[in-house]
Order: structure tokens, then C-alpha cells, then sequence
């Protein structure tokens, strides 16, 4: 035995090295580190199918069993909003919803989900076996900053763990960054991050203690706070060689699965930079919710949108008639609540980030959110639009407002109306009103894709230049004047293909 030993200690390293090697090589190519049935092969528009290409942390689908269950218990620990925004709908609605997202659906269905919640979304079981036999593989990676959000936590959770079931598991990825949040927000993501774990859902949570300090730019601060989350984009890329074709980026809104399905449909309907809904305040004053987000919103002419009811949100003649009728709307910037966003400017140059202003270079000092919307159309893609479809709110209050339950006795369930016409939402009464319930159905013209035109020369813009101030922005308005590259045909051109192949 000493011999043996003093034999193996005279082995050079390198060539133990070597030896160890080739051994592991030939164990690895007898006996794969993965089976098959746990693996997934992530793909995208950039990387091309590879039969043996696996994913360094493979994934075990979920039974439809254990998503029932999960789904269960986080409609049990949500509020009251997803819970019911789809239950009861009409059953034209759910036709038309049925029809409308089945390119979207990312598996394929399975028989044995009977009586499940699926049925309450899509319809009858087996019209949508029938619709939802391809499976889609475009990659969403979904980015939400959090702070103070112990409210809205269950619901948005409930609503991405529908959605996900919807794109696929596999083809989804939630990035959350929360910061000084000084609830119990942190404890309440640590559920619900082991809840969507324990059925494959991907999902990084990062929390930080981090506040803005008394010096810092607003601007400069949310920036960090957006890029933050944006964090995994990168890291999957590098470390992956995994890219998503679409980004959704929401603020803590109470949304409805069929409200981020309709913005990602519209995205790649008609293949836009940005996406965004309309979201809601309530209006102390009037007495009633108005639009929110005028400090970023802008409509094509540049000009801001307005704190006010629907009929006088535009000043743009032709926006304010499609506003009025529902119907997606040109702008050249927006945010509201929930942005879908073209992925490609952030991973090609010009490699965009959010950012303040450059004031020091003349730029007015906008939102961050503004910058982007500018920067997109810098880099062409200035295709910009907001879908009035989607109605977001903050909160309970707004939320039961904006989507009052449906009392008009000619449409109730599915009935005819008198004289044997069948529902018509052009006609119904709470259709073509602003404020209505949230099965409103769907016209023609919601699916006719926009013809975008190139940007304004000019854009109406609030500054935020004080280091310190909370109070909003505090220098006077201006014109500033937009890129040259943003007033040409060439900014709306499409320049990533992520149709739905309609």
C-alpha cells in the first residue's frame, strides 16, 4: 500500500488533472446530468432551437392539480378585485376573450383541469382544448418595483400567477425589487415568492432597506429603483445566453388578467416600442376618478394630457374621439400604471437604461419614464401607444368605481335582447359609457392595428430639477425641442417582429 502511495504522489497535477477530465467526459456522455422531462429548452427571437441546448437551472412543470391548489390558496389570501373581475362574465365576453388570447397561450391544454378555473376564464373546457393546441414560446420578463404595498400584493400575485399560467410557466419571468418599505410588505413577498415557486413559476425577489436620502434627485433615485429591477434581464443574458421578447412593467396597480393579456396583445398586434393602460385617481373636487398620470403622459402633438374626466383628457382632436370610443390611441409618451415594452433597445445600442435628465446639457428634467419614451424614439422605435381599454386604479376605492357590476337588464348573461337582436356593444348603454363593468366587449376596431406617425418636434415639459423637493415638479413648463430622429418616418418603423401571427 505505501508503494501504491508514493507511486500516486509522483503523478504530475496537470496530469491528474487531465485523467479526471476525460473520465468526467465520458461518465457525462453515458449519463446525462438532466433527464429529459425536467429540462426546457428556453428560446427567443435571438437564440436559434438547439436539440441538446439546456437550461442551467431546469424547471419541473407543474401538474394543472398543483396550480389549482396554489391558485386556491392565493385567491384566498387576496382581496376581493382579481378574485371577481372574471368570475360571472358574460359569455359572449368570454368567447371573444377565448378567441383574442389563444395566441398568446403558452402550453398546451390539458383534459385532465376539468371544472377548473380555466373553464371560468376561457369558457367550456373543450372549445378551448381546441384553441389552445400550439403552444406559444415568446419569453416575457415581467419588472414591478415595490414600497409599501401590502395591499396590492395578493392581488397582483393572484393576477401574474394567472398570466403565467396562460404565457407558460416556462416562457415567464418575474423580476420584483422592493426598497424601504416600512409595512410588512417584505414578509408578505417572502410567501408568495415560496407559493409561486413551489409550481416552477421563475421569480427573483430582491428587497433593500435603501429610502431616497435628502439630497438625492427624485429622478436620478426612481431610475436606480426601475433599473434595479431590471437587474435578471441582464444576468440571464449573460450567464443564460437567454433573451425575452417582451417586457411588463407594472407599478402596484390592482390589475385583471385579462388587463395585462390585452396589453401584451395590443404590443405585439401592432409590434410596439411601448404599451401602455390608463390608470385612475379620485378627483376630491369633482367627486369622481379621473386620469392620473398627465406629468408623463403626452399625446402625439406633444402635448400633456389632462388630470380630468374622459371627455377632456386630449386636447388632440382625433385621440379624444378614439379615447371617447375605446379605441387605442397614438401618443408620444406614457407609463400608466402598467408599460408593455419592446425588450430590443435595451439589448442592442443603444443599450438604453432609465435615467434623469442631462441637465447639465440643456435636457429638461423630466420622469424617468418620459426619458424612456424619448429614448425610444431616439433609437427608433417611437411606435407609442395607450390602450383606454385597460382601466387601472390604486386602490379599492377607484377601482369599484371605474368597474361598476353590470345592471343593464338587455345584456345580462347572455340573453337576447327584445325582439331577438343579439348583444351589440355599440348599442349598450353601459358599453359606450366611460366608467363600466369589466367584461365590456369587444368591437372590430379594437383590432385593427394603428398607423403610426413619426413624432412632434416639440413635447410640453414640467421640470424637476431640485435636489431635496417632494413636492412635484418646481420650474416652470417649457417646449423643449425633440431629436430630429424622432420627426421622421423612420422612428416608427418596425424594426422587431413580435407579431402574433394573426
Amino acid at each position: 500500500m505505501a508503494g501504491k502511495g508514493a507511486l500516486a504522489r509522483r503523478i504530475p497535477t496537470s496530469l491528474a488533472l487531465a485523467i479526471g477530465v476525460f473520465i468526467g467526459l465520458i461518465v457525462s456522455r453515458f449519463f446525462p446530468w438532466t433527464s429529459s422531462t425536467a429540462t426546457h429548452t428556453w428560446r427567443s427571437n435571438h437564440i436559434a432551437a438547439k436539440p441538446h441546448q439546456h437550461s442551467r437551472h431546469p424547471i419541473q412543470l407543474p401538474t394543472p392539480d398543483q396550480r389549482l391548489r396554489v391558485l386556491e390558496l392565493l385567491t384566498s389570501l387576496s382581496q376581493r378585485y382579481t378574485r371577481e373581475c372574471m368570475r360571472n362574465t358574460q359569455p359572449f365576453y368570454a368567447q371573444q376573450i377565448l378567441e383574442r388570447y389563444s395566441s398568446l397561450a403558452g402550453h398546451r391544454w390539458r383534459s385532465s383541469a376539468q371544472n377548473s378555473w380555466w373553464s371560468t376564464f376561457f369558457g367550456d373546457d373543450e372549445r378551448a382544448q381546441a384553441v389552445l393546441s400550439t403552444p406559444s414560446e415568446h419569453k416575457y420578463f415581467f419588472a414591478i418595483n415595490l414600497y409599501n404595498s401590502f395591499d396590492v400584493i395578493p392581488d397582483m400575485f393572484a393576477a401574474l400567477f394567472r398570466v403565467a399560467a396562460i404565457l407558460g410557466y416556462h416562457n415567464v419571468y418575474v423580476s420584483i425589487y422592493e426598497n424601504g418599505s416600512t409595512d410588512q410588505t417584505k414578509a408578505l413577498l417572502r410567501i408568495f415568492d415560496a407559493l409561486t415557486r413551489s409550481v416552477g413559476m421563475r421569480i427573483t425577489i430582491r428587497t433593500s432597506t435603501r429610502t431616497r436620502g435628502a439630497f438625492n434627485h427624485r429622478i436620478e433615485y426612481l431610475a436606480e429603483v426601475r433599473n434595479a429591477a431590471f437587474v435578471p434581464l441582464h444576468e440571464l443574458r449573460d450567464s443564460e445566453n437567454e433573451y425575452f421578447d417582451t417586457i411588463v412593467f407594472m407599478n402596484d396597480v390592482l390589475p385583471c388578467v385579462d388587463d395585462i393579456l390585452e396589453l401584451i396583445w395590443q404590443s405585439r398586434r401592432n409590434n410596439a416600442g411601448i404599451t401602455c393602460a390608463a390608470d385612475y385617481m379620485y378627483h376630491d373636487e369633482i367627486g369622481s376618478p379621473v386620469f392620473y398620470d398627465n406629468w408623463v403622459a403626452r399625446d402625439i402633438n406633444g402635448t400633456a394630457l389632462e388630470n380630468a374626466p374622459f371627455e377632456r383628457v386630449f386636447h388632440h382632436s382625433e385621440s379624444s374621439q378614439r379615447w371617447q370610443r375605446h379605441l387605442p390611441v397614438q401618443v408620444q409618451s406614457c407609463w400608466n400604471g402598467i408599460a408593455v415594452l419592446d425588450p430590443e433597445p435595451f439589448y442592442t445600442p443603444p443599450h438604453l437604461r432609465f435615467r434623469m435628465a442631462k441637465i447639465m446639457e440643456g435636457e429638461c428634467s423630466a420622469s424617468e419614464c418620459s426619458l424612456i419614451c424619448n429614448d425610444y424614439w431616439e433609437a427608433g422605435y417611437g411606435r407609442i401607444m395607450m390602450v383606454p381599454r385597460v382601466k387601472l386604479a390604486y386602490d379599492g376605492r377607484v377601482y369599484d368605481i371605474i368597474h361598476p357590476p353590470r345592471r343593464n337588464l338587455t345584456a345580462i348573461r347572455g340573453y337576447v335582447r327584445l325582439g331577438g337582436l343579439p348583444d351589440d356593444p355599440r348599442t349598450d348603454p353601459q358599453d359606450r359609457s366611460w366608467f363600466g363593468p369589466h367584461d365590456r366587449l369587444f368591437i372590430e376596431e379594437e383590432s385593427v392595428p394603428l398607423d403610426f406617425k413619426p413624432g412632434p418636434k416639440e413635447v410640453w415639459c414640467w421640470g424637476w430639477d431640485g435636489a431635496g423637493d417632494l413636492d412635484g415638479p418646481d420650474v416652470d413648463p417649457i417646449w423643449e425641442p425633440m431629436s430630429n430622429r424622432s420627426i421622421v418616418s423612420n422612428a416608427v418603423r418596425i424594426r422587431h417582429d413580435r407579431s402574433l401571427g394573426l
